[in-house]
């Protein structure tokens, strides 16, 4: 037989050893105690971070013989949990069993009384990959489930969930472990293990598990045999193509100096070394952001990467206003590095961005609140008495906007990246109305079908038009990162742009369909307590007739020769 894995073979035993989660530990504790156990849990969270040893701990400790102390890990249950043998604990995992006929077996077997203990416990790991058909007939047990059942549902991707399911769940949101309680852990497996762990290196195994206490048991495994049983900073850095701190350093010094020499010669070292470029961006990240945070707090003990020298000589080059610029930029750079075909020369280019943007004898403007509203065209609403439609829609409104003309005149509008929120999206629901999205749909449409295809098209081709007015045009997003991209200033712009191109003369908003549905139940409630708010102030980019290209110029861009035929 093999060895035992690290992971397996260190797995809580009982609700002391469990490593973070404190609040999960301490409720579900605090529910055996007082014999307040459910008929039904949904343990939710990243992978690796404990939710199916808290899903057996529980089944262990309501199935003890020795409630005052479950579980007490002697009693012949607790035992039997141990060993793999109890047979009233019964583990799926959805991943592999996920047709109906299998959730079915599952029910008519659970209608069984328990064969040797209270209760019988069925775990379901990965419940979310259940089909359609096996997770409505989940449902159906769950919502008259037998006094002698508990099910323990876990699951990374709770969203994908029927919500009846969830909300018949007693739900636990578990989070990814901190680094220092990892890197504790850690240090205390290789005492017993007999390696040489040093805190950097058990540190830097934290990093690289990312909270997943697997993640790092696993990797501690790995560098124990490649070091023989000796785990250093260096020896992570080899094997995991990390780089130093050091190294960081040293790269951030030749950008800051404009030493464009230094600047490839390092980064082409670091490559044929190894080391994760995209990881090493983010680490420059975490560099700068310990300077500015130096620059604001003159503390020491706020610093996390590097100390207090080397964020003072870093902060003798540059300003803050200008390291939080950087940091921008980097950020910027690890969002585009997926569509990078070389993942080293884009590197190199977001280097020589990060040296254009440092001149010491300029005084950099102040960087703009993240969170400052964003200024769109006025639009003055005046009230009427008519009812909406339906839930979202509002009464209907005259609306007065202002020319473009005279706003491409005014010259105090600046424009940030949009941050959205309910109460915003509440705001512009209160000026859209079903005629307008009866308008913008066709246009809308027809701009995701259109011949002319590049990152704008390929980025909201993923997205739907929930609702239009007059000035604005709201779209759908699956997830925050696509939201964040639409309203990313820079991209913002050019879809504005594109769609005033294609006779959509409005400002593109994006939301996450999860805040949508948030905002259309609070903009029901504020209606029915006439209690809607103001719409939201509007303001489109400036520009240019000269700007504008129709499709046949777009068309011609893309080609040298084109003939538009008219039929």
């Amino acid at each position: 037989m093999g060895q035992v894995a690290l992971y397996t073979k260190y797995r809580s035993t009982n609700f002391d050893e469990v490593v973070g989660q404190k609040y999960v530990v301490q409720s579900v504790k605090n529910a055996i105690r007082e014999n307040k156990v459910g008929h039904a849990y949904l343990f939710c969270g990243p992978r690796g971070c404990g939710k199916t040893t808290m899903a057996r701990l529980l089944a262990k400790a309501v199935n003890c013989e020795n409630p005052e102390e479950a579980p007490c890990g002697h009693c012949a249950s607790c035992l039997a949990v141990q060993e793999g043998t109890h047979p009233d604990i019964i583990e799926k995992n959805a991943a592999n069993e996920t047709h109906v006929e299998d959730i079915r077996d599952l029910i008519d077997k659970a209608s069984y009384s328990p064969m040797m203990s209270k209760y019988k416990i069925y775990i379901i790991d990965e419940v979310h990959q259940l089909s359609s058909s096996a997770a409505s007939a989940l449902l159906k047990t769950l919502e008259e489930p037998p006094a002698h059942v508990i099910f323990i549902l876990a699951t990374t991707d709770p969203h994908k969930l029927l919500p009846t399911i969830i909300s018949r769940c007693q739900r636990f949101d578990f989070s990814k472990v901190e680094k220092e309680l990892i890197q504790n852990h850690l240090m205390m497996i290789a005492e017993k293990e007999k390696f040489q762990l040093d805190k950097n290196g058990a540190y830097k195994i934290a990093e690289l598990a990312d909270g997943c206490m697997r993640d790092a048991l696993s990797i501690l495994e790995q560098l124990s045999a490649y070091g023989n049983g000796t785990i250093s900073e260096e020896v992570v850095d080899q094997v995991y193509g990390v780089s130093s701190t050091k190294q960081k350093i040293d790269l951030i010094n030749a950008v800051l100096d404009k030493d464009i020499t230094t600047v490839l010669n390092l980064i082409d070292t670091y490559h044929e070394k190894g080391i994760d470029l995209k990881r090493l961006t983010l680490d420059m990240v975490s560099v700068l952001k310990d300077c500015s945070i130096y620059s604001f707090s003159q503390r020491k003990e706020n610093l996390s990467v590097i100390d207090e020298d080397t964020a003072i000589s870093i902060l003798e080059k540059v300003n803050n206003q200008c390291v939080l610029k950087l940091i921008d930029l980097l950020l910027e750079i690890v969002k585009q590095y997926n569509f990078a075909q070389s993942v080293k020369d884009y590197f190199v280019i977001g280097c020589l961005k990060m040296m254009e943007e440092i001149n010491p004898t300029t005084n950099l403007q102040p960087i703009q609140q993240a969170t400052k509203e964003v200024e769109m065209p006025k639009v003055v609403v005046k009230e009427t008495k008519e009812k909406p439609e339906e839930s979202f829609e509002q009464p209907k409104t005259e609306q007065k906007v202002e020319p473009i003309e005279k706003i491409i005149e005014e010259p105090n509008i600046s424009f940030e990246t949009i941050q959205m929120d309910t109460n915003k999206t509440v705001q512009l629901l209160v000026q859209c109305t079903k005629e307008e999205k009866e308008i913008d749909q066709m246009k809308f449409d027809a701009l995701k079908n259109s011949f002319v295809m590049d990152h704008l098209i390929a980025t909201i081709k993923k997205t739907n038009l929930l609702v239009s007015g007059k000035d604005c045009i709201v779209l759908g997003c699956a997830s925050e990162s696509a939201m964040n991209t639409i309203n990313d200033v820079s991209f913002n712009q050019d879809l504005y742009k594109r769609f005033v191109e294609n006779g959509i003369d409005k400002m593109p908003y994006a939301i996450t369909l999860e805040m949508y549905k948030e905002a259309v139940n609070q903009y029901v409630e504020a209606r029915n307590q006439n209690q809607l708010p103001e719409p939201l102030v509007i303001h489109r980019y400036p520009l240019k007739k000269e700007e504008i290209q129709s499709v046949e110029e777009r068309l011609k861009g893309l080609f040298d020769e084109v003939e538009m035929i008219e039929e």
